[in-house]
């Protein structure tokens, strides 16, 4: 029981929105396979602002997503959703992009998608 409840409360767990940073990463850090993993990506607004690259890589598995920005006009938060995860640990790295397609800030997380055995 102690198991799932410290499964339970690791998939709650979210990282805190500050002002100063321009890009943050918040998603689950432990999941069940097969994994729907849904990251939402929060962005501080700015007129220089053009697009958000996520990429979800592992050993096993590779996905790279972008969406693009309208500027200060873009909503704050973005969401990328990778279904059927298999088995492994993934780091999922955000790159926030200005309108000429040059890295302004960039953000990391790790997710760990474990067999229902495990």
């Amino acid at each position: 029981m102690k198991r799932l409840n410290l499964l339970f409360g690791l998939f709650l767990v979210s990282l805190p929105v500050a002002a100063s940073q321009p890009l943050v990463v918040d998603a689950p850090t432990v999941m069940l396979a097969p994994g729907h993993l849904v990251v939402r990506v929060l962005v501080e607004p700015d007129p220089a602002n053009g697009a958000i690259q996520l990429t979800a890589d592992s050993p096993d598995f590779y996905r790279r997503s972008e969406i693009q920005l309208n500027g200060s006009a873009a909503p704050r938060s973005s969401t990328f959703e990778y279904d059927g995860l298999p088995r492994g640990t993934y780091e999922i790295h955000a790159v926030l992009l200005d309108k000429h397609g040059e890295p302004r800030a960039t953000a990391a997380q790790r997710v760990d998608v474990l067999s229902r055995g495990n």
